[in-house]
């Protein structure tokens, strides 16, 4: 079923112990994400504990340029405005580990939205993963 589970499963529980110290999850139904917010103050300390796990920035500049699977999940989100970042694992990779990172227009909060995705996973398999890492975070 899913041979990348221990990579993901790794680097999720990682985040989820790390940044449970600031943040409190809950689970999003509209996006099939576990959801935070925090204020700017922790910014970059949050989007530090990211990019250690997440090689990949994608912004309205480069998302065009984005492969397939990743342009899959910024379409799922409803695409990028000006300000929004998503945050992914290495994208030829099978099961890719994303972040979307969403300020708010008050300039004081951000919130972000974890998930896992699999291209080639079949609809049964994905839920499977989506109960899996639901888990890891605890929720």
């Amino acid at each position: 079923m899913l041979n990348y589970n221990f990579t993901l499963e790794k680097s999720c529980s990682q985040l989820a112990k790390t940044l449970g110290e600031t943040l409190t999850w809950k689970w999003d139904n509209r996006f099939e994400t576990v959801l935070a917010e925090f204020s700017v103050t922790d910014k970059e300390k949050i989007h530090q504990t990211l990019t250690s796990h997440m090689g990949e920035t994608w912004k309205t500049e480069n998302a065009g340029m984005a492969p397939k699977v990743v342009q899959m999940v910024i379409n799922y989100f409803g695409g990028l405005n000006p300000g929004q970042t998503l945050l992914t694992s290495d994208p030829n990779q099978d099961g890719l580990l994303l972040c979307a990172w969403w300020p708010w227009g008050n300039g004081q909060t951000i919130s972000i939205r974890l998930g896992v995705f699999a291209d080639s996973l079949g609809d049964e398999d994905n839920e499977k993963l989506t109960q899996l890492f639901r888990g890891w975070f605890g929720i």
